[in-house]
């Protein structure tokens, strides 16, 4: 059953959309003077935004419009295809404003209910029993995504400033480097199903915020 859904910001951009604090990556860094605040930033905001792309979804909580527009029968006279539940376009959801169905307002808890976590909107019969959407456009009015961002995500995007500023100025190609007694040297090349922009420990982590992509 075919759905689309025009999200529209209902809000202010933000100021930024950075994943973790200067201040944070200072501290794991143990840097005590801000002549490298230009660069580090700079490795903030790019490590957030390659978060974000590869996750597929923006993280911090923002006021949005979901319009949802199931796909119909061609004949207007034949009854409307159905849909299990809807999916909010950013969750977790923090509140409704409103909710129409085909202009209508649906009232929570009565009409529907919110998984908030999941992001998700449950229609509910007259008995207040889960039931299938009617294939009718519904217009949604809400607050998603994280207040404060996940720890293990703002500790992802740590991770990949870390690594950077670690690896500035020197050979990214280097595998192994060996002074017998004096040095020894290898570094993490991607290869194979690894060869992606994260590291396999990252990619683990982000892997439990990703949007599921049916291809």
């Amino acid at each position: 059953m075919g759905i689309k859904v025009i999200t529209t910001l209902k809000s202010a951009p933000l100021s930024s959309y950075d994943l973790v604090t200067l201040a944070v990556v200072k501290d794991e860094l143990d840097i005590k003077d801000n002549a490298r605040d230009a660069t580090l930033k700079r490795y903030i905001t790019a490590a957030s935004a390659a978060a974000v792309q590869y996750c597929d979804r923006i993280f911090q909580a923002e006021t949005l419009q979901d319009e949802f527009w199931p796909a119909r029968e061609a004949a207007s006279w034949q009854l409307p295809n159905e849909i299990d539940m809807l999916q909010f376009s950013r969750w977790p959801v923090a509140s409704i404003s409103s909710l129409t169905e085909n202009g209508v307002t649906l009232v929570e808890n009565t009409d529907f209910r919110t998984d908030a976590v999941a992001g998700r909107l449950i229609r509910l019969d007259a008995n207040l029993y889960p039931c299938r959407w009617s294939a009718w456009p519904i217009v949604a009015l809400y607050v998603g995504g994280f207040a404060v961002i996940p720890a293990d995500v703002a500790d992802a995007v740590v991770r990949m400033v870390t690594r950077r500023v670690a690896s500035k100025g020197r050979d990214p190609n280097l595998r192994q480097q060996n002074i017998p007694g004096v040095l020894e040297q290898s570094w993490w090349i991607a290869t194979g199903t690894q060869a992606g922009s994260l590291s396999p420990d990252i990619a683990d982590i982000l892997d439990n915020y990703r949007v599921p992509r049916i291809a």
